[in-house]
């Protein structure tokens, strides 16, 4: 009797213990399934997102780079004529070259005349709206003849004054955006992107009948009436998704704002079902693990989960780099082109100035009732030389560059005084600064520290640091150059009392080719070389440079040199004075401050 009582209790003990585990497991598998469903519908929010901002951004960068072009054209001096017999040949020569870009170009004046047509068009609203200095894009429609994607945009033209004085047209080709369009979508044969304007209006979408023909906010049931209702959803927010049903289909919408234009919406339409299927299928396992009920069943499904959480976290890293390169890849195209903007706009500056007084001098040569006296030729002179001085501090910064680039920049280190090479330095610039109704003021700690050091990498460095600081300084206003011995190591500072930079864009004026206001707002000149190379040479002396400043007070550049010396074998002393030497390089660094 004992030993079946004994046999029964452990029986029901190992029930027990059965069903208890089967309700653990049971339970610990519901909400596996519940986080692992969390986990991986956040992995694809996270992923549609990126994927929508990085094909926004590729469709803003096309229609970017169309207006930039168009507004070239409209910056021509022939446009801005508005001359219709200077206008039509140029516009006809740009026809020719850009024929699968853009045709049917026009120019119109600020009363709304088409120049060479008998037209009016003041009334239309693309007009309206260029005169009030704005880009337009607008009339999106297919191309009868290739089927292409096409519009028409208009850019204003700016007179001297940077007044409107009318505006350039032209029919473009916006085929582009149909091409990632075809890109941007999931591997589903319901899958597909599209493109509305700030209205709901659809302007680009693989059933090219519904182009400028269907609005979100408008289609019929029998399209999608619940579509129509979180269209309003996608028109006020810039970026998210929305579910709906389209032909008996249950559909997440990611969407994201277009940059560069007038608050378009990219829109990938994904079904749940490509969504769910493959966390369904790892619920379903997990599912069927739970009936088995056992301890063991229950801690390979503990160890399951954590198998499945492994490869998502990888997953999810992976994705995370790619976007990585992806921003890079596009962070390094978006500095490409504002360094070849950049550097274009410093060398026809200078050469359009040079051009222009040789005209002028030309004028006079040749109209022989009037002389030109000594004073103004000598400013004409003056002006070329300054500009001819700009291109060679330019060319000599690319120069340098592309040596440190390559390998090929050598210090050539010598032991000198550089207190005195820097005092030298100073004393040589007093009269220029002056000139410009500011004082320049050098102080010391110490008279003399001898150290090994580039004597003409230093000079580039001051002259570059006092150039900046005449720049930004206003009138009658003072630049401090100051030196102080730290034993082991010189720390050279140069403050000005001028309009200070941004904390937030402190660490951008290092980076090559960067600058605080952009080519189009600034109101100084400057490649944005300089600062990068002062920051390379103060490297090479294995030193470093800080910066600091306060808006409308000041900024403050510490350079930090450690104090060494070369082999006696390789003494060379710094023994020639700057004086007389520095006159053409300070013509050449400050050439870019006109006074």
């Amino acid at each position: 009797m004992k030993v079946n009582y004994f046999k029964k209790l452990i029986r029901r003990i190992l029930i027990y213990t059965m069903i208890i585990c089967t309700v653990l497991t049971s339970i610990l598998v519901f909400f596996s399934q519940v986080i692992s469903k969390k986990m991986m519908m956040g992995l694809v929010d996270d992923q549609s997102f990126n994927n929508s901002q990085f094909y926004a951004e590729r469709i803003g960068e096309c229609i970017n780079k169309k207006i930039f072009s168009m507004k070239v054209y409209a910056n021509s001096p022939a446009i801005k004529s508005m001359d219709w017999n200077k206008i039509q040949p140029y516009l006809k020569r740009k026809n020719e070259q850009n024929e699968n870009f853009y045709s049917d170009f026009f120019v119109a004046d600020a009363s709304g005349r088409k120049k060479g047509k008998n037209e009016y068009i003041g009334n239309s609203k693309y007009f309206k709206l260029s005169m009030k200095g704005e880009d337009f894009l607008y009339n999106i429609h297919v191309s009868k003849s290739d089927g292409d994607l096409m519009g028409c945009m208009t850019v204003p033209v700016r007179g001297k004054n940077n007044e409107v004085i009318g505006i350039l047209g032209a029919n473009i080709n916006l085929e582009c955006m149909n091409v990632v369009l075809k890109e941007f979508k999931v591997d589903h044969p319901k899958s597909y992107s599209y493109i509305i304007d700030k209205n709901g209006l659809i302007v680009s979408h693989p059933k090219k009948s519904m182009i400028m023909n269907e609005n979100i906010i408008k289609l019929s049931d029998e399209v999608s009436g619940s579509l129509a209702n979180s269209g309003f959803t996608i028109l006020h927010n810039d970026m998210g998704y929305v579910e709906y049903n389209v032909e008996g289909i249950s559909t997440r919408a990611y969407f994201h704002t277009i940059p560069h234009t007038q608050h378009w919406k990219i829109i990938v339409k994904v079904p749940k079902e490509y969504l769910y299927e493959p966390i369904q299928e790892k619920t379903n396992m997990l599912l069927r693990i739970a009936v088995l009920g056992t301890i063991v069943i229950g801690m390979i499904s503990l160890a399951l989960g954590q198998f499945i959480a492994a490869p998502m976290l990888k997953l999810k890293k992976d994705m995370e780099e790619d976007q990585k390169v992806l921003k890079e890849k596009i962070q390094y195209e978006k500095l490409k082109t504002e360094f070849f903007a950049n550097i274009s706009h410093e060398l026809k500056t200078p050469l359009n100035i040079i051009f222009s007084t040789t005209q002028l001098l030309s004028l006079y040569s040749k109209n022989n009732t009037e002389r030109i006296d000594s004073v103004t030729l000598n400013k004409h002179i003056r002006i070329m030389k300054q500009n001819c001085n700009r291109l060679l501090r330019l060319m000599n910064n690319l120069i340098d560059i592309t040596k440190i680039d390559s390998g090929y920049m050598q210090l050539n280190l010598q032991n000198g005084n550089i207190i005195q090479v820097v005092e030298d330095i100073i004393l040589s610039t007093a009269e220029y600064v002056e000139s410009n109704g500011k004082n320049i003021i050098f102080d010391t700690d110490v008279e003399e520290k001898m150290m090994a050091f580039d004597p003409d990498k230093i000079e580039r460095i001051v002259l570059n640091l006092i150039s900046n600081a005449l720049k930004f300084t206003n009138l009658e206003d003072s630049i401090f150059v100051n030196i102080y011995d730290g034993d082991e190591k010189i720390l050279i500072r140069v403050k000005d009392t001028g309009i200070g930079i941004p904390e937030k864009k402190l660490m951008l004026i290092f980076e090559r080719f960067r600058q605080v206001d952009s080519i189009l707002t600034r109101k100084v000149e400057g490649s944005g070389i300089g600062l990068s190379l002062v920051k390379s040479f103060v490297e090479m002396h294995e030193g470093k440079i800080d910066v600091k400043s306060e808006l409308k007070k000041g900024t403050e550049f510490m350079i930090e040199l450690p104090v060494k010396l070369v082999d006696e074998e390789n003494f060379e002393p710094i023994e020639k004075s700057l004086e007389k030497d520095n006159v053409e390089k300070i013509n050449v660094e400050f050439s870019d401050i006109y006074s």
